[in-house]
């Protein structure tokens, strides 16, 4: 195997006074990432990135490093950015790990991403968007239940209990309120009802490992209270969906665990991810799996899910961050790969 690079920059989002919980949890990550580096030997460095990509570029290539740690999940706030700077990185020739540009803004998207896993059979639920574009006739149903989402947003901005709507002139209601509070571009998608799952991605050795599978469970939640992991429980440690939706690690026999494994990495190879991913997934009351989400870049941070799943499986952290390096992506590798 090839050695990783001794030399690594740390890159996130430049943030303003403004920024938000889930925004300023990258520096929580970027912190953990280099306590590990330093661990492992390597000489590190840290800049962060705006919107001023002429003088970033300049920034990044005077910095010589071997990899570069890429942590950044937004720019200027703004979701839709995210593929930015892989893009710039492979511009430059610049090594970094996680996923290329074409995998991120692919997946990263989510009504693009649902389309791609329609076009591959991948079952994931319907949906329409503020143009009244519907994914088929089934969509257009009046009892069916609705969630609202930011399109581009993967830390649950916008989502609470309010988010779930019955039929399609409350949905569309919806979409108009978190577009004039919150700004950006939202979608419903039908409500599956069921079990959800988190399941995380690790490159070893070229090669996707599906590690353990994370149940996100609602603990007294009361009757008609939405199962959903909005942005209170993700972020508001004084909610009560803070400590009321939790993570464990699901004890499901086959054939369920070897279903949602195979759907993971068929997703990876589908998507063309690299280094790490997570899928989201919900089993529906018959046992039928939808895929919600694709998450090219989870977080990192000690405390989050994707550690979780790398502690569970006898993975140390450390160990983790060596094999992101590891994986990096080297600039001009093919994006896109058919699931077969």
């Amino acid at each position: 195997m090839e050695a990783s690079p001794r030399s690594v920059l740390v890159l996130h989002e430049a943030f303003g006074k403004e920024a938000r919980a889930d925004e300023l949890d990258a520096l929580l990550q970027a912190s953990h990432v280099r306590e590990a580096l330093g661990q492992l030997h390597r000489d590190v460095t840290t800049q962060e990135i705006g919107l001023n990509l002429e003088a970033a570029l300049e920034r990044l290539q005077n910095a010589n490093a071997g990899c570069v740690f890429n942590l950044v999940e937004s720019l200027n706030g703004r979701g839709e950015l995210i593929g930015v700077v892989p893009a710039l990185l492979e511009s430059a020739s610049i090594s970094f790990t996680g996923s290329n540009s074409v995998a991120i803004n692919l997946s990263s998207n989510k009504i693009l991403a649902k389309r791609w896993m329609r076009l591959h059979d991948v079952a994931t639920p319907e949906w329409f968007d503020r143009a009244e574009r519907e994914a088929d006739a089934g969509a257009g149903r009046d009892d069916a239940v609705w969630v609202v989402k930011s399109l581009w947003e993967h830390a649950s901005l916008g989502l609470d209990d309010g988010s779930v709507v019955k039929g399609r002139l409350a949905a569309r209601q919806r979409i108009r309120e978190c577009e004039e509070t919150l700004g950006g571009q939202w979608f419903a998608e039908r409500y599956i009802d069921g079990r959800e799952f988190n399941i995380s991605v690790l490159e070893q050795n070229g090669r996707p490992c599906v590690l353990p599978l994370a149940e996100m469970t609602f603990v007294d939640f009361p009757p008609g209270k939405p199962r959903i992991v909005g942005y209170a429980a993700k972020w508001d440690e004084n909610a009560p969906e803070f400590g009321a939706t939790q993570r464990r690690f699901a004890t499901l026999k086959e054939p369920e665990r070897g279903v949602l494994e195979a759907l993971a990495r068929q997703c990876w190879t589908l998507f063309g991810l690299s280094g790490y991913a997570r899928v989201d997934v919900r089993l529906d009351g018959e046992g039928k799996p939808w895929v919600l989400e694709i998450n090219a870049n989870p977080c990192l941070a000690r405390e989050a899910g994707f550690a979780a799943a790398t502690n569970e499986a006898g993975i140390a952290y450390r160990q983790v961050i060596e094999m992101l390096l590891q994986a990096a992506v080297r600039p001009g590798l093919p994006g896109l790969r058919r699931a077969g």
